[in-house]
Parts: structure tokens; sequence; C-alpha cells
């Protein structure tokens, strides 16, 4: 089967861009499945080259709502089984959705969460309109969209074509085999002697609930807890000075790092030298921070949106509460009390999710499964 994905962009294993690591591990499995896999990224950087898959690059679209000549003409080249569009509100993606129907081609998407409700409290004068003209109907001429367990928000924006379940991941082997456990405690040894809880991601403050986080450290301060929160990523957007702001505002300065961003080895000596890792997010998709800190053998602090799927609060995993002020603290305060044998067991059954649903071979199966099963129902290519 050929199959064409198209992002605007590039792929990065390596990234706080959650899409960008997806479509990277996907189409790489789906390669080593035997499948002919072509990559089309529209940017002015260079690739980055994915075992088995062919990659191509163009330049960014000048009117993103007109498929480029190029892709068209990748498009007629390749002459694609099934195409595949990744996250959601980017117009590029539907200009070519058009160009690969014209020619009878199916597609599949994966909003990668960016059909969450929340999302349209967000400039809605623009999103609102946007997903009733645009998104939706190109939703719903999909194949099948996929969910990376935000089925429930992807029907609620409105999708009536099937909803496939199939979960982000993570290669185990790509995990460093020798660690520093005590680098954190190296770097900030004022946190030597506290309870630290360790945050890797794009810092998006409302999106990640850091202005939720920070209010909720400062009653534990104020409740005796010595606590340390290390907060290791990028900046989004005027993130940084805003933050700042709000640690001045609540008078927990000394309870924070900006670690800022961080890959590779020192990323996962940090968060396992950690005591937690939390994720206080408000919406998300399935986040990648989250399955690494499950298969680094680290306690997981989660909100709804940031548990996979659920499973963490259904098989008792991790420590779970709402994205709310008070209920983050008393997660925190929860998890701090934990006994060894306590944390040991959730660590340990989180471990054993990763390995049973989070492999990315049996993911990318999964997924091309779908678009066998689309083509053999409306009589193959």
């Amino acid at each position: 089967m050929k199959i064409v994905h198209f992002v605007e962009g590039r792929c990065n294993p390596d990234t706080a861009n959650g899409v960008d690591k997806t479509l990277y591990y996907i189409s790489r499995e789906q390669a080593n499945l035997g499948h002919e896999v072509h990559m089309i990224s529209s940017t002015k950087k260079d690739l980055i080259a994915i075992d088995g898959v062919t990659m191509h690059r163009v330049q960014p679209f000048r009117n993103p709502l007109s498929c480029s000549v190029d892709v068209a003409a990748l498009i007629d080249e390749i002459q694609p089984d099934f195409g595949h569009f990744h996250s959601a509100y980017v117009p590029g993606n539907i200009s070519v959705s058009k160009a690969l129907k014209r020619r009878g081609i199916p597609y599949a998407v994966t909003p990668n969460g960016n059909c969450a409700r929340i999302l349209l409290t967000r400039r809605p004068w623009m999103k609102i309109p946007y997903k009733v003209l645009f998104e939706r109907p190109y939703l719903n001429k999909a194949a099948f969209v996929q969910s990376v367990g935000d089925q429930g928000e992807i029907e609620h924006y409105g999708v009536k074509v099937p909803i496939i379940e199939a979960l982000n991941g993570i290669d185990r082997k790509e995990l460093p085999n020798s660690l520093d456990q005590a680098l954190l405690r190296k770097i900030y040894p004022e946190f030597k002697d506290r309870y630290i809880c360790i945050f890797v991601g794009r810092l998006d403050i409302e999106q990640k609930g850091i202005d939720l986080l920070i209010p909720a450290v400062a009653r534990l301060k104020k409740e005796g807890l010595k606590l340390g929160v290390v907060m290791v990523g990028p900046p989004w957007k005027d993130a940084s000075g805003r933050i700042e702001s709000l640690l001045d505002e609540y008078e927990v300065r000394d309870c924070f790092a900006l670690h800022g961003a961080s890959y590779g080895d020192e990323k996962y000596s940090l968060i396992y030298g950690a005591d937690a890792f939390i994720y206080p997010s408000r919406w998300e998709g399935l986040p990648f921070a989250v399955i690494e800190a499950m298969a680094m053998n680290q306690l997981c602090l989660v909100t709804p949106a940031s548990d996979p799927a659920g499973l963490l609060g259904k098989h008792s995993a991790g420590v779970k509460f709402e994205a709310e002020v008070n209920a983050i603290a008393t997660g925190i305060q929860r998890a701090n009390d934990l006994s060894k044998e306590e944390r040991v067991e959730m660590i340990q059954k989180a471990a054993q999710i990763v390995d049973s649903q989070m492999a990315w071979p049996g993911i990318a199966k999964r997924i091309c499964d779908a678009y066998e099963k689309h083509l053999f129902e409306v009589g193959g290519r």
C-alpha cells in the first residue's frame, strides 16, 4: 500500500511538538510493516531522514486555501492509495485533502487533541466560523478520524465518520540505558531536601495549566510542604514573562526553576531524578511527555486531559486530579504522602500500560488496518 502523509513543518523525534514526534514514528513503523510511505513536508527547514520513508520538501504555501502546484505534482507522481493529515486548524491540510479527493484518493485525519471544545474559547470569532465552514466538513469527508484518546471531544465536534483509536506511543529501545539520577539535584541544589515535581513540555500557560499549578504550589507552601517544581521546555509565545509575573504574584519564586528546553539523555535524567512528573493540562491529545515519564518509571500526576486515554486513572497507575487549583494541590500532597509500596505499585502499573498499549509497531498496524478496511469496503484500489 502506498501511503502519503502531509505536514506543515517537518518531523522531528526530539522536539517538544507531539505531532512531529507522532508522525516521525508512525511513518517509520508503517514503512517497517512493508508499506511504501511518503512524507510531504511544507517547510523551509532541512528535513530529518526517517528510515524507510521517502521524504519530499515543498515550499510553504503562498495561499493556504489552494493546494500548491508542487504538492499536486507529487500526488500525481506517487499515486498513493491513502493520504493522512495531522493536527487541526491547518488550512493547508484542507487544500491538499481536496486535491486527493479530486483524484479519488481517500484520506484520514488525526486531530491530536485539537478538537477539544475548550480550544473554541480561544479566539472564538475566528475558530467557530472556521470550524463550521472548513474544519468539520473536511473531517466528515475523511475515510476515518483517528483518536489518540480524545474520541469524546471528536464526537462533540460533530464528526460523523468512523473514529478509530490508536494511541501515541514510545520506542523503549531509544531510551537511554544509563541515567544520572543525581543530575536534577546537582543543577538545583536549593531543592535538595524538597519533594521535586518536574514538568516537561511547551510552556503554554493556559493549555498546560501552569496558571493553575503556581497558585496550587503557593497553597502547599503556606501549608508547610517543602516543594520544588522544575519546568523543562521552550516558552510558548509570551509565556516566560507571564510565568515570572505569576511567580512574583503568588510569592513562590523560590519553589520554581525555569530550566528551558532539554533533550536526549539530559531530559530523561531530569525526569528520572525527580520525585514525580506533573502535567496539569486543561486539554491535550495524548501528551508524549507523560508517556515518556511512564516509560522512565516515574510517578505521574495528571489531570483527566493529560491522562493517556484515561488509563492511569482507570488502573490506579498514577495520581489523578481535576484541572483546578485546590485539586492540583491536593493531588501533589497525596503523591507526597504515598508509601514506598504504593508508589512502586503505581509506577509498575504505568510501565505495564506502556508495554501493552503504547508500542509503535502495534499502533502503526492498527492505523494501516483501518486504511485497508476502508479500501476493501469501497472496492479496493
